[in-house]
């Protein structure tokens, strides 16, 4: 079924991909292609499709376009997007393995948004790869006081007692 406004169509894009449907995402993705390919809705759903599919230079190349065109209010700096934009372009830098650009993306929204789950879970992530523990032990903090029923929060509060049954496993 062809939806009426592109927004809606985008919206199915992001309904597929919430669901772990690539191909059917790539597909509702190509249904939406042709006069709508500058629009913001079109290229905000293959940006998403692209980071979902392997291709993050694509995807990270789209949104800083994107970035650029629709900063976080009127009169913002142009060179930082809204939360969302900004966490998509780091989330495409990590896929590339790029993790101290991806680190500076999310630096750039963090006092924009402190509380955001996303970008306190993407600063964790990066953090832990670049080996900056006492970062990400601070993250970790806030996003803990924040939004402690997070599914992170909820993982990284279970594995020490998931290693203490294995330990007591071994031993008996």
């Amino acid at each position: 079924k062809t939806y009426p406004t592109l927004e809606m169509q985008a919206l199915c894009v992001f309904m597929c991909l919430s669901c772990h449907q690539y191909n059917m995402a790539e597909r509702k993705l190509a249904e939406m292609a042709g006069n709508n390919d500058d629009s913001a809705a079109y290229r905000l759903a293959m940006a998403a499709v692209k980071l979902a599919t392997g291709d993050p230079e694509e995807a990270y190349l789209t949104y800083c376009d994107l970035s650029t065109q629709f900063p976080p209010d009127q009169g913002g700096d142009s060179e930082t997007g809204s939360v969302l934009l900004e966490t998509g372009k780091a989330l495409a830098n990590m896929q590339r393995g790029m993790f101290t650009e991806a680190l500076e993306d999310l630096l750039k929204v963090a006092p924009l948004a402190p509380n955001d789950p996303d970008v306190l879970v993407n600063l964790c992530c990066c953090t832990t790869n670049l080996g900056k523990k006492e970062e990400f032990n601070q993250y970790l903090a806030k996003l803990e006081q924040t939004n402690p029923t997070h599914p992170f929060v909820v993982k990284s509060k279970s594995l020490p007692d998931v290693f203490a049954r294995f330990a007591a496993s071994l031993t008996a």
